[in-house]
């Protein structure tokens, strides 16, 4: 059962991993979690077991994907990761000084060494290194907050005099990827994510699959397999034909299946 929007309904979320040459899907698994900030995980222990341990080179995900786990994992792996900047932390689009907009994250700088942020007025909001909490909290000085001249823009709360960001202790990975996502580069490697991952689900939909006919987790996701194998029949099909692959290629693959 996922929540989602302040309701709860039996849904599932299916995901997939998709080769950049052929749209063909290398790994698929199926979640009930609501959203996609922890599915990096299953969704490499799916690739490993669908193509016997094969190291994924490059690998890029929508901002869904940009949390602190996400990250640490596709760290942890070693892998060469392009996960768009989330919502929360873009700059803005104005800058400080030709607007009169509240600040968001990005207008705080964060000085990886020291592990602290340093706001526009070159304040320190430091977090407690003894706390035990998965949140990590930065504060800054309430007294120095209450006679700053941005603090309308910065923070408008009565109970919390000194501006907070909350994070987690992945910050510095985080920081990484929102550098690495300004590159061009980076961007025009993303700007190709466009006709890998997406097309796959609109052609499974235009294929007549709609929503799963099955219940229970188990059920589903072998419901899902199918509907990719089907998928993967199509592209190893056309690739064939096309000679983008070989055809020894597709008699292994057949076996495989």
């Amino acid at each position: 059962m996922m929540s989602k929007k302040g309701y709860c309904e039996y849904s599932y979320n299916a995901q997939i991993t998709v080769d950049s040459d052929n749209q063909i899907i290398v790994g698929q698994h199926v979640s009930q979690h609501a959203n996609d900030v922890q599915e990096v995980e299953p969704a490499l222990r799916a690739l490993s077991g669908a193509t016997d341990g094969a190291a994924v080179d490059k690998w890029s995900m929508d901002n869904g994907y940009f949390s602190g786990s996400n990250l640490h994992t596709v760290e942890r792996h070693e892998i060469d990761a392009y996960i768009a900047t989330d919502k929360a932390e873009k700059p803005a689009a104005d800058d400080l000084e030709s607007s009169d907009r509240k600040f968001v994250k990005a207008d705080f700088a964060y000085d990886s060494e020291a592990d602290v942020f340093i706001c526009p007025a070159g304040e320190k909001l430091v977090t407690n290194p003894a706390s035990k909490s998965k949140r990590k909290s930065y504060r800054a000085n309430k007294t120095v907050c209450r006679e700053c001249p941005y603090r309308r823009n910065c923070s408008d709360s009565k109970k919390e005099a000194g501006r907070v960001i909350r994070t987690d202790k992945f910050e510095k990975a985080r920081q990484a990827m929102n550098k690495k996502m300004e590159t061009a580069g980076a961007k025009a490697i993303y700007e190709r994510r466009k006709v890998i991952a997406e097309p796959p689900f609109g052609q499974i939909k235009e294929s007549g699959f709609r929503g799963f006919s099955l219940c229970g987790k188990e059920k589903v996701s072998a419901e899902f397999s199918l509907v990719c194998t089907a998928h993967n029949i199509k592209k190893f099909v056309k690739a064939a034909s096309t000679r983008s692959i070989r055809l020894e290629d597709l008699k292994e693959a057949k076996k495989a299946a």
